[in-house]
């Protein structure tokens, strides 16, 4: 009984105890006592026939016995399994003497497919503990054949870590156990590492050209649309006549434009007389006009004035009437506004004791070219310079026989070359005409290196004598510009060449003197007056801005007097140079205003 509950836990898949020495033995002898007894014949069996074959009916008698006893031995088994109960297992205190042995039981009863599950159970388990720790099912497969000493019970009967397994002597195998641990795959110190082998580089072999590759068409990466364009050649424009009144039509399109135009212009000068614009004060916003919804260099191309016409192909580009042509139009180039070009050289500076030397070598080489002319009978030979002082030496004869004849004619001589002397040096002077022209030229030098522009800032410019210098230089200069004249402080601006600019400059910061207060015709006797005066405030000039600029913007200097704002904003609107009294209106005596007026 005790064997087959051992066997059919067994099948079930259930371990058992390990046996012991003296179990394993005395099943060894049972073994070798019933392989010996079942060689021998029993009473039951039929005996052969020594002298030949066995007859039929012994055959089928011997066939029909063990069939019986197998169909007994599995009633039996069958039995056991459904009456008997599964009792717990206990720990027996005292060990069992082994059991006696008996007939085997053979397991030819049991079902073979049942036994082929069981076994692919197994096997299944073993392979998957196998391959999520190699080195478990190798130390357990290592600990099964050792001995049952080196083994660690626990108290559910648990095997010790594979680390912690001892060795035959009973000690702990510290081999095994640095065996079990995994080691890193690579050297961290560059001198236990080894040299890998190089990689093995594969030929590539070059095989034949599939023909899906010759046509681009067959590409994953064709597009259709790209591939059927192909460039067009321009169509070359035929002769033909301009229908009537085209022109006409153009005409009264551009005069009816101009016509707008012309009217939207009163319409904004109205507007800005009226004072129903608003003024530029400091605090008011720029504001950007939108962009137009066409531009105007498109417009010539385009049929309805719309970017939609490229789309639906109206655009007047090859059209007969089309504005682009084969031509390329190149424009005539204009000098930048200040490139003026290479400076002229410079006149060599000499003292005043080298002037002289030069002076008199080239009157000696004039007087040699008289001199060789004379000889050549070109010119006559000129009379003897006669003075009181050489007279008797030059005519000795003549002056011994009439003294004050000969003193009279040389006397006469001397009048004569001091007359022609003076008429020389008139003729060599140039008259009034000549030296304005010649100032005038002069200034259009000067106006040709460069536009250069200056605004002043002044307090108080009502003094006549300060008028007038501001006034009378400017035009004497050739500067154009003008004066504005306002309650809260007035705005002087001028704009003329470098060097004319320079000299006014110099005028307005430094030559005028702004504290003088003097009118003209009064007394010099001071007035004696017992009420205190208020202070008055320092009358000064300040520079608020120069520069350069392309073109004039005024054609004369002349005084405006405006006594608002508004007004001098609007007479400076006129030449497109507001922005000056915006900049005086922000400056003060230390510098322009860093912080807006609100």
């Amino acid at each position: 009984m005790e064997r087959k509950r051992s066997r059919t836990a067994n099948l079930l898949g259930e371990e058992d105890d390990q046996p012991s020495s003296k179990q394993i033995e005395a099943k060894k002898h049972k073994s070798n006592g019933e392989n010996m007894r079942s060689f021998l014949p029993s009473l039951s069996d039929p005996v052969p026939n020594p002298g030949g074959a066995p007859r039929p009916e012994e055959i089928q008698a011997i066939i029909a016995q063990k069939r019986a006893e197998i169909a007994a031995k599995l009633a039996t088994f069958s039995k056991q399994t459904q009456q008997k109960p599964v009792a717990p297992q206990t720990m027996p205190s005292v060990v069992a003497p082994p059991a006696a042995p008996t007939a085997p039981v053979t397991t030819s009863g049991i079902d073979p497919d049942l036994q082929r599950k069981i076994q692919e159970a197994k096997e299944r388990i073993k392979s998957t503990i196998m391959k999520t720790n190699p080195y478990l099912s190798s130390a357990s497969s290592a600990a099964r054949a050792a001995d049952d000493s080196s083994k660690a019970k626990g108290g559910l009967k648990v095997e010790a870590h594979p680390a912690l397994l001892l060795d035959q002597s009973g000690k702990l195998d510290i081999k095994r156990a640095a065996a079990l641990i995994p080691k890193p795959n690579f050297a961290t110190i560059k001198a236990n590492q080894r040299a890998t082998p190089a990689a093995f580089k594969q030929e590539t072999k070059v095989t034949a050209r599939a023909e899906d590759l010759n046509d681009i068409t067959q590409s994953a990466y064709f597009d259709s649309n790209i591939g059927m364009i192909a460039p067009k050649r321009r169509v070359r424009k035929r002769f033909k006549f301009v229908q009537k009144g085209k022109f006409e039509t153009l005409g009264n399109q551009m005069r009816a434009q101009a016509k707008l135009e012309k009217l939207k212009e009163e319409i904004a000068q109205n507007v800005k007389k009226a004072g129903i614009e608003a003024e530029l004060d400091s605090d008011k916003a720029i504001k950007r006009k939108p962009p137009p919804a066409v531009e105007w260099w498109d417009v010539p191309l385009l049929s309805h004035r719309t970017y939609d016409d490229i789309d639906a192909g109206h655009a007047k580009i090859e059209s007969e009437d089309s504005l682009v042509t084969m031509y390329v139009q190149h424009p005539v180039p204009i000098k930048p506004p200040g490139d003026h070009g290479p400076p002229p050289p410079k006149p060599l500076m000499l003292t005043k004791k080298e002037q002289k030397k030069l002076r008199r070598q080239r009157r000696l080489e004039l007087q040699k070219e008289k001199q060789d002319k004379i000889r050549l009978g070109l010119l006559p030979p000129d009379q003897p310079k006669v003075k009181l002082s050489n007279l008797m030496r030059v005519l000795t004869n003549d002056a011994i026989q009439d003294p004050t004849k000969v003193e009279a004619q040389v006397r006469k001589e001397m009048q004569k070359r001091q007359e022609t002397h003076l008429k020389t040096n008139e003729e060599r002077k140039l008259t009034e005409e000549q030296k304005r022209e010649k100032l005038r030229r002069k200034m259009d030098d000067d106006a040709k290196k460069g536009t250069f522009v200056c605004a002043f800032k002044v307090g108080d410019l009502s003094h006549p004598k300060m008028k007038f210098k501001v006034d009378r230089n400017a035009q004497q200069l050739g500067l154009t510009g003008c004066v504005i004249i306002n309650p809260n402080f007035n705005i002087v601006v001028v704009e003329g060449g470098p060097k004319a600019i320079k000299f006014y400059k110099k005028l307005m910061l430094r030559r005028i003197d702004w504290s003088d207060t003097t009118r003209l015709g009064e007394g010099s006797e001071e007035m004696v007056d017992d009420e205190p005066k208020e202070a008055q405030k320092v009358n000064k000039c300040s520079l608020i801005w120069e520069g350069e600029v392309k073109d004039r913007a005024f054609k004369g200097f002349k005084f405006k007097t405006c006594p608002i704002e508004n007004a001098a904003r609007e007479h400076l609107r006129k030449y497109k140079v507001e922005h000056y009294w915006d900049l005086a209106s922000k400056y003060n005596d230390d510098g322009p205003e860093t912080s807006v007026i609100v």
